[in-house]
């Protein structure tokens, strides 16, 4: 189920803090589940403030942790300006890493793709596996109880018939 892919929507606020004079910015990332080589990627992106926000979209590598080549978007926005929207497609097939800076400012965003809606269960399909077995013999031994209470059903059945005539 985790290879199975269907247009999915990620969205989302923030930075939800209170900036004071030493802290003036907030850094939040978000992980988009692997896409394909090609595949559409819609991004909006609106600030609360002009200039304060920038936003980078880039192939992220889970192994080292970090950004891989080529960047999709990585952009600053201008004094006069509050919001973005891009359309572009995937230029590596993996996952993707979308992190949005705010300078004492706040933002709502919105990416749509195509990605799997199931990947973040990917983890557990070790352990479904490995409970599929003990599922197996649980059903096989209630299939043997089941019979065994039938026949001590039958065998008490016959036991008061036997009482009844002597």
């Amino acid at each position: 189920m985790p290879y199975y892919k269907s247009p999915q929507r990620l969205e989302g606020t923030g930075p939800n803090i209170t900036f004071t004079p030493g802290q003036s910015y907030w850094i939040n990332s978000y992980y988009i589940p692997p896409i394909d080589f090609g595949t559409t990627i819609n991004l909006n992106v609106l600030s609360d403030r002009e200039g304060r926000t920038s936003v980078l979209l880039a192939p992220y590598d889970e192994s080292q942790q970090s950004i891989v080549g080529p960047v999709l978007l990585n952009v600053v926005f201008t004094s006069h300006q509050k919001g973005l929207v891009i359309f572009t497609s995937a230029k590596k097939a993996g996952p993707y890493l979308l992190t949005i800076t705010s300078y004492n400012s706040s933002y709502t965003f919105y990416l749509t793709s195509t990605w799997s809606p199931f990947y973040k269960f990917k983890q557990l399909a070790v352990y479904s596996f490995l409970l599929l077995p003990l599922g197996a013999a649980m059903v096989y031994y209630s299939h043997i109880m089941d019979e065994r209470e039938k026949m001590e059903e039958k065998a008490l059945a016959g036991i008061s018939k036997d009482n009844e005539r002597n």
